[in-house]
């Protein structure tokens, strides 16, 4: 009997798994290989922890996606992937590292601040780029356009520190032993992964000039590159200020 329930419930994930690759394709949420990695990583997940553990990874994603379309954004940003249904690439490297934290059985802390990063970030982008607020350079402080890598702005700020506590505030309705003191710690290193991704993408990220003379992230025939390095995308910076912030944090509080 035990056997043929875990058979049961290895078909209804499936059909789940198949569900949503759907549904995220037609509503171009994600691309095809976006969906395969979404479903392999919740598998990864859901097999090193748990069904539960679902809760902040599926809140991250919609989450993002929600603000995406309600707050729709008609100015260009300089990354070459905007408004493209977010690719394997983009999947793992946002939430790749929680699907490890979650398989080699880290804290709830670390696994939730992986994607506490990962939601900042993501906030902080889009809602910034929505109100068009002044963006400055976080490293040169000279104004740049709005969605530049390593640009920041007042709204965008605000919004990041909502990111991280939204998914800090997530760890409540987990079972595993968490209270205020971990809720704080989440959302503080969460919003200070936030200010990290902003520095590696200010500092190394490629940024190249246009025709016009004006500053993206787009590689281009005509465009020149100006800063950074020439391949380091927005998501390997994504990637690496989410691992440099899991990584200094282990080391400062390895049992929170």
């Amino acid at each position: 009997m035990d056997r043929l329930e875990h058979v049961y419930e290895v078909a209804i994930w499936i059909v789940l798994c198949i569900s949503f690759a759907g549904v995220t394709v037609r509503q171009r949420s994600l691309s095809i290989s976006g969906a395969v990695a979404a479903v392999v990583l919740a598998s990864v997940v859901v097999g090193s922890r748990g069904y539960v553990w679902l809760l902040p990874l599926f809140g991250f994603f919609l989450s993002s996606s929600l603000i995406g379309r309600l707050l729709p954004v008609e100015l260009e940003s300089g990354d070459p992937k905007d408004k493209l249904p977010r690719d394997a690439v983009q999947v793992l490297c946002n939430g790749g590292l929680f699907g490890l934290l979650a398989l080699f059985g880290s804290p709830p802390s670390i696994l939730l601040l992986s994607l506490a990063i990962a939601a900042s970030d993501t906030w902080a982008s889009e809602i910034g780029r929505y109100f068009r607020q002044p963006t400055y350079d976080i490293v040169r402080g000279k104004r740049v356009p709005s969605g530049l890598s390593g640009g920041v702005s007042l709204a965008g700020s605000l919004a990041g520190i909502g990111g991280a506590t939204f998914i800090a505030q997530l760890g409540f309705a987990l079972p595993d032993d968490y209270g205020w003191t971990h809720c704080g710690f989440v959302a503080g290193l969460g919003t200070v992964g936030m200010l990290v991704d902003s520095l590696l993408g200010a500092l190394l990220q490629a940024r190249y000039r246009d025709k016009s003379g004006a500053l993206t992230d787009k590689r281009g025939e005509s465009n020149t590159l100006v800063s950074g390095l020439g391949w380091m995308s927005n998501d390997l910076v994504n990637l690496a200020s989410i691992g440099l912030t899991v990584a200094v944090a282990l080391l400062v509080a390895p049992r929170l």
